[in-house]
């Protein structure tokens, strides 16, 4: 069954999907939805709803630079792969990488005190962390279980292509 929400895109059209939820790699299932920018970097990304960001990670491998946002009905997104964060996102990481004298920065920031509006700017798309191109990585997770679900259950997204079977 479908559980479509409130959630927007996190970014323009066209919205072209690169990688699929549980899509199979090389040493896991894909978590989330990758989306296409065309090869470049720096395009916006958008919070899919109201919330308050929850983590702020910076990376050289895995998600790279990765923002996530927990919303009040349980849900946290994550964007990853980003070139760089917003203004007051961008803030509050580089305070925590100067205390900590890091640039790799994993940290949770007191609840509530960055707040998201709906359709804010959070980020700019990018290429970093293992990334093998510029895309932007999007995931909706259990706030309480951090269990990635299917994204594409919270949407209404027009899928003209018939699968194709590559393997058994």
């Amino acid at each position: 069954s479908q559980e479509f929400s409130t959630f927007s895109w996190p970014m323009d059209s066209p919205l072209v999907i690169t990688g699929n939820y549980g899509e199979l790699r090389p040493n896991h299932f894909h978590a989330g939805i990758d989306f296409s920018t065309n090869g470049k970097t720096e395009l916006l990304v958008y919070a899919a709803a109201a919330g308050y960001v929850s983590r702020i990670k910076t990376s050289a491998v895995g998600y790279g630079k990765s923002v996530y946002v927990t919303h009040p009905n349980g849900k946290v997104t994550l964007y990853a792969h980003l070139s760089s964060y917003s203004l007051k996102i961008d803030k509050a990481m580089r305070r925590e990488q100067f205390a900590r004298k890091s640039f790799e920065v994993d940290f949770y920031p007191e609840p509530h005190s960055i707040k998201i509006k709906a359709g804010e700017i959070i980020a700019l798309s990018g290429n970093s962390g293992g990334s093998t191109g510029p895309h932007l990585h999007f995931e909706i997770r259990d706030e309480k279980t951090e269990v990635p679900l299917n994204v594409l259950r919270y949407y209404k997204y027009n899928d003209k292509i018939a699968p194709v079977i590559s393997n058994l």
